[in-house]
């Protein structure tokens, strides 16, 4: 569920030291409470002096939580984070300053599912946020160095340095006006957007940039299909500026929504394949309507709908102490189910395959906000959430991971109070 630059940092656990933060820890808007210094005090964690790499090893990634490490500049200059995976992990590193601005965020770009970004920083302290992907759990070597310092992740080839001097991110380099790429529409694309769009279906490799072209300010939403491919998308100004990333939107595909009007000019989008570059990819750029996008966004799980009756949902009353049932899911279209839970404590939900599925399923409390989710738990493709909850009514999210299932899939519950004391 990401989609443009996404701040998704939460509580940071890091386990570099004993004890808690000191108090010289960086809070970077508060991303940076809990977390460390990555050479162990700030003094041995600037990086523009050390003499090699700074490297948080083994790091212990919560589930839904983040892990946090603090560095130092103090000679501006091109610098490289990584997050390197033990087997099994999916990392994302976010790279935040001292106000807590979002400066970089990378998912994969390390090679395989490892993490890694280069970019220029000035003088500064900074956070270092690593997570798990769809918040999971995992451990991760993380390290901060100079371009010239050792690397422990693969990386990508190619890599471009964004305008103004910004972030150096891997896999493709910048689309300007002499930049070979596609046309989608013929001239400009206004009018074909209230008309479904313009699309084109290619292979990355063959077709890794596409340019459109407004006359008039319009929002939109821009789209890269094939999970197989597992494409990762970029949207360029007509001066070759970032303005855009997104990886992972919906399964493996991507998508970038531009709710606030695009202006005039020539755009382009910018392609590489973090799996199959010689599969094709269908890319569409398409109006963007607000109300056509949160049912979306209800459709696949990605958001809770409002418990008024305008979106369907399965009431299973109150919760007992264990319940099972089996259920027919079709794709990525979320069926979804409400309950009520008249006391805290403790619920297990398992989504099991019966036939033909890959569960996926996400927790929601009634306003929306999301418990938890998850997807393969206990090295099977099956999934599990185990949340502690307080009295009140939930909704459940159960899907397929991507629309090559149809099966049915077994949904149980289990329901722990805390014994009295």
């Amino acid at each position: 569920m990401k989609f443009t630059l996404s701040a998704l940092a939460t509580t940071a656990i890091v386990g570099l030291t004993a004890g808690a933060a000191s108090a010289q820890a960086v809070s970077c808007g508060g991303v940076g409470d809990a977390g460390q210094w990555i050479g162990g005090s700030p003094d041995a964690s600037d990086i523009s002096t050390a003499d090699g790499p700074l490297t948080a090893s083994a790091l212990q990634i919560p589930q839904s939580g983040s892990s946090v490490v603090f560095f130092s500049v103090s000679t501006p200059g091109e610098f490289r984070i990584e997050a390197q995976q033990t087997p099994g992990g999916d990392p994302v590193i976010e790279l935040f300053d001292e106000a807590g601005t979002l400066l970089v965020t990378d998912d994969d770009s390390g090679g395989g599912f490892a993490s890694r970004a280069e970019t220029q920083l000035e003088a500064g302290q900074y956070c270092l946020a690593t997570r798990g992907y769809a918040g999971s759990s995992l451990t991760a070597d993380v390290r901060v160095g100079r371009l010239e310092h050792e690397t422990i992740t693969q990386g990508l080839t190619g890599g471009f340095f964004g305008g103004g001097g910004g972030p150096l991110f891997v896999g493709v380099d910048p689309c300007t006006a002499e930049t070979l790429a596609i046309p989608l529409g013929n001239g400009p694309i206004d009018a074909q957007l209230a008309q479904g769009g313009v699309s084109a279906s290619n292979t990355i490799t063959g077709a890794p940039y596409y340019r459109f072209t407004l006359n008039s300010p319009q929002a939109v939403s821009i789209r890269a299909d094939n999970p197989s491919a597992d494409p990762y998308i970029y949207i360029f100004d007509g001066s070759g500026n970032l303005l855009a990333e997104n990886d992972d939107y919906q399964s493996l595909n991507s998508r970038v929504d531009f709710t606030q009007p695009l202006q005039p000019g020539n755009y382009c989008i910018g392609m590489r394949a973090l799996s199959n570059p010689d599969l094709p990819v269908n890319v569409s750029v398409i109006g963007y309507d607000a109300n056509a996008a949160l049912a979306e966004l209800y459709a696949t799980g990605d958001a809770a709908p409002p418990l008024d009756g305008s979106f369907p949902i399965t009431d299973l009353g109150v919760l007992p102490g264990r319940s099972v049932r089996d259920q027919q899911i079709s794709g990525t279209t979320a069926t979804w189910f409400s309950f009520d839970v008249p006391e805290g404590g403790a619920i297990v939900i398992d989504a099991v395959e019966v036939t033909d599925s890959d569960p996926l399923i996400i927790l929601f409390n009634d306003i929306g906000q999301e418990i938890a989710f998850n997807d393969d738990s206990g090295g099977t493709l099956n999934s599990q959430i185990v949340a502690r909850v307080q009295q009140g009514r939930y909704l459940l999210a159960v899907r397929q991971y991507s629309d090559s299932y149809q099966g049915i899939i077994r949904i149980a519950t289990e329901r722990f109070v805390p014994a009295p004391r």
